[in-house]
């Protein structure tokens, strides 16, 4: 799932497309959420994963023979690089300190070429390219060097796009590790275009499975306990121009508004929502982390109004679907708490669940009004049968109607026990779900094993904070779906090559 939202809302990449009425419709165009696209999506990463060769999965990512030069003759600018990185990178601290330029000049991003298409109008130099608007020869940047660039922002905590041509400028190593001239940065608005249009949603999560992939290959990633949870991600377009959330065709007010689109916040898939009595306006990003090394194995997308348990059994889908991995539990806060969800870890994945469960119901009022005879629960006051009448998911309760009015029954206690308007009496019923209640035998709710996995799950509040922190992973100033979602992953991206950095560094250490 690439973007999730209300099944009969319709979706738009923009306020332009809103205006338009053009919405998205097709899974891979930016995937709607529907969980039978599921096994397509992941049948497509598959497909695009499958063209990069085995080598790149068991090799080093780090290593100094990723530092090759521009062209096949070695200038003495390239020695000096060569020279100068190796001096720099001497010790931890040294190495700590440029982490950036580090992952950006030696990790191997050469698997992107696999991934990411290059524009067929570039001559064979790759310098400059013909647009086929005006057949004018204009400066190229090859889409790794560009993808570079979206990362740098992220490494280095800059705080908007257009800074990332002002540091690239002025720091020439960057630049070279980006695999750009330090006289020939891309503008902003070349940089913007592919974050708009240039990478297609589908081939960046390409990208982030496999440097997932690559984690979990070297044994990085720990089976031992997965946390899952979301955070809201403020949007900074204007909350008080909310009248209008889709087209202007429907909002009661259109026919008396001059200014119709002034009533439309420019990001149009936002929405509003209430944690701990405080107001938020935004997305939400679902994530899955591994609570030892955490490194970020899949992420969601969402308005911020959207209820995390849906999402739960579908982000434990992904990870056992595309990249075929499993822990041994599964830990989350008590919004993840159904039995649905419960069922799915300890029968599906054979694991074991680490949920906290929210009070019980209330015991019914009207309690002395039913009981249990021969399996079935029944009237006290006329020893009938109640009627089955559904169930309530959020209180894991099931829920039954007295026998009045059914089948033409008149019941002579009704007026003693109905209000003034009722036809009938509803009754629920808790559901004792000892698995919810109490837990796995293994791993009993209560335990000092369940409360310690339980505390491991914080892992994913410390991701959280770090990435809004340190990779401005909340701070977009985009209002187009596909360049969020490209900047919230990018920014995952970020974050998990830190996190195998972390483990591959001695190797740089000459």
């Amino acid at each position: 799932m690439l973007f999730t939202r209300d099944a009969h809302e319709p979706i738009y990449n923009s306020l332009h497309d809103l205006k338009s009425d053009k919405t998205i419709n097709e899974w891979f165009n930016l995937a709607v959420y529907d969980e039978s696209t599921l096994s397509q999506t992941a049948k497509e990463i598959e497909s695009i994963l499958s063209k990069i060769p085995q080598s790149y999965h068991s090799q080093s990512p780090f290593h100094f023979k990723h530092l090759k030069p521009s062209y096949k003759q070695l200038s003495f600018n390239d020695v000096e690089d060569a020279a100068w990185f190796r001096q720099l990178f001497h010790s931890h601290k040294q190495l700590d300190k440029h982490y950036p330029l580090a992952i950006l000049e030696f990790f191997d991003f050469s698997f992107l070429g696999y991934i990411l298409k290059e524009n067929p109008n570039v001559s064979l130099s790759r310098s400059i390219f013909k647009k086929s608007s005006d057949d004018k020869n204009s400066s190229y940047y090859a889409v790794v060097s560009k993808f570079k660039a979206l990362l740098l922002r992220h490494l280095k905590n800059l705080p908007s796009d257009a800074e990332i041509p002002r540091f690239l400028e002025e720091n020439d190593k960057y630049a070279k590790a980006c695999g750009l001239s330090p006289l020939a940065i891309p503008h902003e608005s070349q940089i913007n275009r592919f974050k708009n249009q240039g990478i297609t949603t589908l081939r960046l999560l390409a990208i982030f499975y496999f440097i997932v992939t690559v984690a979990i290959t070297h044994k990085i990633v720990d089976s031992y306990l997965a946390a899952i949870d979301s955070s809201i991600l403020d949007s900074h377009a204007n909350p008080f121009h909310k009248t209008l959330t889709g087209s202007c065709k429907t909002c009661p007010y259109a026919e008396t508004c001059s200014h119709p689109a002034e009533w439309v916040s420019e990001d149009v898939n936002t929405s509003f929502t209430v944690k701990h009595g405080n107001h938020y306006y935004g997305h939400k990003v679902h994530t899955l982390v591994d609570s030892v090394s955490n490194l970020v194995m899949r992420l969601f997308v969402s308005t911020s109004s959207l209820n995390d348990n849906p999402l739960f059994i579908p982000l434990l889908k992904v990870i056992d679907t595309i990249v075929r991995f499993r822990f041994k539990k599964y830990a989350a806060d008590k919004g993840y708490d159904n039995k649905d969800n419960y069922h799915f870890v300890v029968n599906e994945l054979k694991a074991e669940p680490v949920i906290p469960h929210r009070e019980e119901t209330k015991t019914s009022p009207s309690s002395e009004l039913f009981r249990i005879k021969d399996q079935i629960w029944h009237c006290t006051k006329v020893n009938m049968p109640l009627i089955p009448n559904g169930s309530d998911k959020k209180q894991n309760t099931v829920m039954f109607k007295c026998p009045n009015g059914y089948d033409s029954f008149s019941c002579s206690h009704a007026s003693g026990c109905l209000k003034p308007g009722q036809t009938h009496k509803t009754f629920k019923v808790q559901i004792k779900d000892n698995l919810r209640i109490y837990g796995t035998t293994t791993t009993p709710k209560g335990s000092f094993q369940w409360k310690d996995d339980f505390n491991r799950r914080t892992s994913i509040e410390r991701v959280f904070s770090d990435n809004k922190r340190v990779r401005q992973v909340a701070s977009f100033l985009n209002f187009n779906l596909t360049a969020i979602f490209t900047h919230i992953v990018v920014a995952f991206v970020a974050h998990n090559l830190t996190v195998i950095f972390d483990h591959f560094k001695d190797v740089l250490l000459l």
